[in-house]
């Protein structure tokens, strides 16, 4: 959130999703949140302490994000909001099937 101060909001989205795990989570659901930007069609994950960056429809798809289909997409107002309503970064909206 604080990298994104400066950016041109305009086109970021954040997204909150239930992904499927890989690896010794494969098998597993759990919430997740990234950004999503409209003009590049990149997806920003800084999760974990990574700093990954790549086309929303290979992400999309390495976390079966729409075969699960529980995705909520915010703008970054609408985000400003939801955090300022609720006082923490989400999810807000967001029910996973295994409640992670």
């Amino acid at each position: 959130m604080d990298a994104c101060l400066f950016l041109d909001k305009s086109n970021l989205k954040l997204v909150h999703a239930e992904v499927a795990g890989q690896g010794p989570l494969a098998g597993v659901t759990f919430g997740h949140a990234f950004l999503w930007n409209e003009n590049t069609g990149e997806v920003w994950d800084n999760s974990g302490g990574r700093n990954l960056c790549m086309p929303r429809e290979a992400y999309f798809r390495l976390g079966r994000i729409e075969d699960i289909g529980n995705y909520w997409v915010y703008t970054w107002e609408e985000a400003r909001r939801k955090a300022l309503e609720y006082m923490h970064y989400g999810p807000w909206d967001l029910q996973t099937a295994t409640g992670l």
